[in-house]
């Protein structure tokens, strides 16, 4: 079952490379093709096509066209967007469309079983209450000077 995921719309206009390493991740854990769409122009000195391996990164005017016109009349294609008017555009194809954060979600769960398997034990993030938050502040300072007007002073 072949991916397709919005690049920009991943990526919330953040890193690129945190989304090219997603999509690498993704298709070596699912074996699966990858298409990776974002729109605008490639990095300086690459491609306006990459082929990493099972993923294919293209860099386009408009990405949202170019998905739709990929996932014209395919079934069993996996769409990763949170836009809702292209997965309304490509659902009723029959692709079927994930949000970004499930799809975070799988990436998360997949590196925790792959952790587990390795026998790394990853440790659970520390939880504060209110009490210990507080108790990590800064002390507040001793004496706050009030403000004085210039006229005053020169009384």
């Amino acid at each position: 079952m072949p991916w397709v995921l919005d690049g920009n719309n991943l990526a919330g206009g953040e890193d690129r490379a945190a989304i090219r390493r997603a999509a690498l991740e993704l298709a070596r854990r699912e074996r699966v093709r990858v298409l990776l769409f974002f729109d605008g122009a490639p990095p300086p000195g690459s491609p306006p096509v990459e082929r990493l391996g099972a993923v294919e990164v293209r860099y386009v005017p408009d990405a949202d066209a170019a998905i739709a016109a990929v996932l014209a009349g395919q079934r069993g294609w996996v769409l990763v967007t949170n836009d809702r008017a292209l997965g309304l555009r490509v659902r009723a194809g029959g692709t079927q469309v994930v949000g970004s954060s499930a799809f975070w979600q799988k990436l998360e769960r997949a590196q925790l079983r792959r952790f587990e398997a390795e026998g790394v034990v990853a440790e659970k993030p520390e939880t504060l209450g209110l009490d210990e938050h507080i108790e990590r502040l800064p002390p507040a300072p001793q004496r706050v000077r009030r403000r004085v007007s210039r006229r005053r002073r020169l009384r």
